[in-house]
């Protein structure tokens, strides 16, 4: 397979404002459609077990987002992304110049200091080389029923969930760092005091000097923030800001940031190691999390969407054996309609 891209860049200072100001611009037309594929993993239901250790990370969910570093114009930036790319069914490394790369799944995305890139430890290949005074961009786009792990030039570590996008710099800006993610990524930060961490959102920017996070950017899905260590600065707008500490969660119904609580943040963290837990989720929510994760169509009646189930999926079976689990554990009945489809009542 061949796979990777040999970048380096050099910056130019963009200010704060400019970077805010083109952000609100552009903040609510940002498309991105994944279109169907088939995919099986595995799934095994059991009981919920109390004390379960908790990973290095906070759980963001939230939308749309977008990487700025510095190099090129803003204006270019932003016309940049919002050029339409066409998805296909595999994980995509798209280039500046809309070239993109098929990767297989949960493929090891690497880039170094420079900006030089390789997927799963081959030999770097050079794929748009020209140095020029502006910063190009990269995405990696995950359709449905795949997954993917990236490596920023900072070293940050991302896991990329199923239909997700990141949009980031081959090489940071000299002074901030700053990404965009749709959909749902898991971050590790490396951290450095001296160049702040930003993943902008569609409703809300997450601040962090270096930390672990995961943001859930699902256009369906309320924006919420969970902290499992570090600290981290959430701003739903320039006037509004909201400190999280560890095991917090902080969300963003209708527009409004509401009160933070206290959560068990394994739950918010756990899909990257391909486990769902639930306490007390509604089956409707748990199905339309499993149809996102294996790719099918998964339909279910009023009954059956309020019953409610606690345990632990372990996303590692195929389809059917998990989707009988949770027919069994809520009582409910279930049938194939077709190829990839399913209806629960």
């Amino acid at each position: 397979m061949k796979n990777f891209i040999s970048l380096i860049k050099k910056h130019e200072q963009i200010s704060d404002k400019e970077i805010e100001d083109s952000w609100d611009n552009i903040r609510q037309n940002l498309p991105l459609s994944f279109p169907p594929k088939k995919r099986r993993v595995k799934a095994i239901f059991r009981y919920l077990l109390a004390g379960c250790s908790v990973a290095a990370s906070i759980a963001i969910i939230c939308s749309i987002s977008i990487n700025k570093d510095t190099g090129c114009k803003e204006s270019q930036f932003f016309t940049e992304l919002m050029t339409p790319v066409a998805v296909g069914n595999q994980v995509s490394l798209v280039l500046s110049d809309n070239r993109q790369i098929e990767l297989e799944n949960n493929s090891n995305i690497n880039y170094d200091e420079f900006g030089c890139v390789t997927v799963n430890n081959e030999s770097p290949q050079v794929l748009e080389s020209a140095e020029t005074e502006e910063q190009k961009f990269n995405q990696v786009i995950v359709p449905k029923g795949k997954r993917t792990h990236l490596i920023l030039s900072d070293g940050t570590k991302i896991y990329v969930n199923s239909a997700s996008r990141v949009i980031y710099p081959t090489v940071f800006a000299a002074d901030k760092r700053m990404i965009a993610v749709e959909g749902e990524a898991y971050l590790e930060v490396a951290h450095n005091a001296e160049k702040p961490f930003i993943v902008k959102t569609k409703g809300i920017d997450v601040r962090v000097l270096g930390t672990s996070f995961n943001v859930n950017a699902y256009e369906q899905d309320n924006i919420s923030v969970v902290l499992v260590e570090g600290r981290v600065e959430i701003n739903p707008d320039k006037k509004t800001k909201m400190l999280l500490e560890p095991s917090q969660m902080a969300c963003l119904e209708n527009g409004v940031l509401r009160k933070k609580k206290q959560v068990n943040t394994l739950k918010y963290t756990c899909w990257k190691d391909n486990i769902m837990l639930l306490e007390k989720e509604k089956v409707a929510e748990v199905l339309d999390k499993v149809a996102r994760y294996y790719d099918v169509s998964i339909q279910y009646d009023k009954d059956a969407a309020s019953r409610r189930l606690s345990g632990k999926l372990n996303l590692c079976d195929s389809i059917e054996s998990v989707l009988d689990i949770i027919k069994v554990s809520a009582s409910l009945q279930m049938e194939k309609t077709g190829d990839n489809k399913y209806r629960f009542y």
